[in-house]
């Protein structure tokens, strides 16, 4: 049985991936895999404002997730919709027990990941 892009159920989709990228951010990556193509950004930890979002005890950590209107097809309508804050949120959940944000109270830990082509797998980019 063959997938629609030739592979086999077994295959997996070629994977390419380049660490610092962006010049101004802290790290930054581009996935590509298969046809999906991610780009992630971090900045921080920098101090939070306004102050009052600030925790003593560590870093507030920020996700954002979101698809380029040209990724997919049919235009991907701007802004945040529900799918992207649903994500944003699984992110920030499964990124939050592996940084050591009690290192760095009071300041914001911001993640971005903006997905430039779509085509399955959008998540598993994001994460990688």
């Amino acid at each position: 049985m063959k997938r629609n892009d030739g592979r086999k159920a077994e295959d997996l989709r070629p994977l390419e991936i380049k660490a610092g990228i962006i010049e101004r951010a802290d790290g930054s990556a581009m996935v590509k895999m298969g046809r999906t193509h991610a780009l992630a950004a971090v900045y921080g930890p920098k101090e939070l404002y306004p102050k009052f979002l600030q925790r003593p005890d560590k870093a507030v950590l920020q996700c954002k997730y979101s698809m380029a209107p040209f990724s997919t097809e049919d235009r991907v309508k701007p802004g945040f919709s529900r799918r992207s804050i649903e994500i944003s949120k699984v992110m920030r959940e499964a990124l939050e027990p592996v940084i050591f944000l009690e290192e760095y109270p009071k300041t914001a830990i911001q993640v971005h990941v903006e997905i430039l082509q779509a085509d399955a797998g959008t998540r598993t980019a994001a994460f990688l």
